[in-house]
């Protein structure tokens, strides 16, 4: 069964009014976090990841100067092995974890982006709470195609937004 959407768009006359999906660059994406208000925000697509107890969701998100791992779980920290890696390339330690849920890189931010921008993939690694006894670091996986990209498209809506 088609979709009326579908069978408008197959249609040559009519094509022209279809609407284009928002635009993504490889699961990457840039919107306003309050359109015209409070800045703008490059985020991936949502990956599901077992925390020990059930699937939660999460993804990247760069805004207000800073990335963030969001997800839906609390994330332990006490390890001190909660953090990423380019490409297999040096383990880059989270900094904070923001209301419980959120891993924060704040430090070091250009040099993350830098690493996006030549790499294929980050894998993240997570610990999450509480799962008791302590088991095992989770990790999770994201392709960086499309990155620079969205990257660029991002520091173009900052730059409306400031202007």
């Amino acid at each position: 069964m088609f979709s009326l959407n579908t069978v408008w768009c197959g249609v040559p006359v009519l094509a022209a009014l279809c609407v284009a999906p928002p635009a993504a660059h490889g699961g990457w994406s840039v919107g306003e976090t309050n359109p015209g208000v409070t800045g703008c925000i490059l985020e991936t697509e949502e990956i599901s990841l077992f925390d020990g107890y059930q699937d939660t969701r999460l993804r990247l998100s760069l805004g207000d100067g800073a990335l963030r791992v969001k997800t839906d779980s609390n994330i332990d920290l006490s390890f001190n092995d909660i953090g990423l890696a380019v490409d297999g390339k040096d383990f880059i330690a989270a900094d904070a974890v923001v209301d419980e849920k959120d891993v924060l890189f704040s430090a070091g931010t250009g040099t993350v982006i830098d690493q996006f921008i030549r790499g294929r993939a980050v894998t993240v690694y997570l610990r999450f709470w509480p799962t008791y006894p302590a088991t095992e670091r989770y990790q999770a996986r994201f392709s960086l195609t499309g990155f620079t990209r969205a990257y660029n498209e991002y520091l173009e809506c900052r730059s409306k937004q400031s202007s």
